[in-house]
């Protein structure tokens, strides 16, 4: 396959390709042990991964993405018996809701053990653990032998990578090496919970919904609060603070179709509708179609949040200068993708 153009790669390290052989993932392990840094793939998005017990090692991660120190990073697992060496007095019953959630989607905030460097955990006494679902990943952590540190392979404040062309158009040049592996499952980064005492706290909202943690609360006995639209001066987790997610093209929201017919009469002709099938009714979705609008439809909210970080990728590889995106109800994924649809939009709606 014809790789794309990389603006980055004068920077310039050679970078290697590898695939999600048995063979290819060793390498990969052996180089982030070695403290070099790997672009990986997940369930979630792609991340870029270095010896999460290695300082001068994740000092890279911060220098690759010109991302700033004091935003944690999370710390990928391989297997569950893991936890206590990077935790300490994780209580039993937290522990077997950690059983009950990992492998997945999601990453806890815990005490965290003397092991876990400062510049992990930018300073903070909790580590954010997360075991990746999809078996390359975990493979490759078992390979390297360490925990990995690994936050979006992207440049600061860009959108998350979820194929391997958006990883290699991001990071080739600043990595030793990229690994090749298909479409990310879900498109967005983990949901981020913080277990305390008694409380279960969404920090970070992403597939793991605010619904299932509600149920994960009543059978273990803790109190689920949604913090992720609660301003922390220190973040507790990635993806709290800073700007994020925002493509080239100027992102506006809207909450129906019928909230964009007026602006369509006056749009340029470089903007793009990012919509799903029950956005609007049929008849103003057949209309804006019928006008020749270059519109995306998604079929549900799912597929929307999994495509939505490829679509803006993609608009400003095509030279799209508008972004008339979808802001969906918050229950569900929803609630993800409201997040981050107000990150790259900074709050703009038609």
């Amino acid at each position: 396959m014809k790789l794309p153009y990389c603006p980055h790669a004068s920077m310039s390290q050679s970078t290697l390709i590898l695939e999600c052989t048995e063979a290819d993932l060793r390498k990969a392990g052996e180089l982030i042990r070695g403290g070099e840094l790997v672009v990986f793939p997940t369930e979630t998005v792609y991340g870029l991964g270095a010896n999460a017990l290695d300082t001068k090692a994740c000092r890279k991660i911060f220098q690759a993405k010109g991302r700033p120190t004091d935003n944690p990073l999370i710390v990928h697992l391989s297997s569950l018996d893991q936890i206590p060496r990077y935790t300490r007095n994780v209580p039993a019953m937290h522990l077997k809701l950690l059983e009950r959630c990992m492998p997945g989607p999601i990453t806890f905030v815990l005490p965290k053990a003397p092991a876990i460097p400062d510049i992990v955990t930018a300073g903070l006494p909790t580590v954010a653990l997360r075991i990746p679902s999809l078996e390359e990943a975990r493979k490759l952590i078992s390979y390297a032998g360490v925990p990995i540190a690994a936050p979006s392979a992207n440049l600061s404040g860009e959108p998350s990578p979820t194929t391997f062309e958006m990883a290699y158009h991001a990071m080739a040049g600043r990595v030793a090496a990229i690994v090749r592996g298909r479409m990310c499952d879900v498109g967005l980064e983990s949901s981020v919970v913080r277990l305390e005492k008694n409380r279960l706290e969404l920090l970070r909202p992403g597939y793991i919904t605010v619904e299932t943690l509600l149920k994960l609360g009543e059978e273990f006995g803790l109190e689920v609060v949604d913090m992720s639209q609660v301003p922390l001066e220190k973040p507790a987790s990635p993806g709290t603070k800073y700007t994020h997610y925002k493509p080239k093209a100027t992102v506006y929201l809207f909450s129906s179709l019928e909230d964009v017919l007026s602006p369509l009469l006056s749009i340029p002709p470089t903007t793009r509708i990012l919509c799903t099938e029950q956005s609007g009714s049929k008849d103003m979705l057949d209309r804006i179609l019928s006008m020749g609008i270059d519109t995306v439809v998604f079929k549900n909210i799912t597929d929307y949040a999994r495509q939505l970080f490829f679509q803006f990728h993609r608009a400003d590889e095509e030279g799209i200068s508008t972004i008339l995106a979808y802001y969906p109800p918050p229950a569900g994924i929803g609630l993800a993708l409201r997040n981050r649809l107000i990150k790259a939009s900074g709050g703009r709606f038609v």
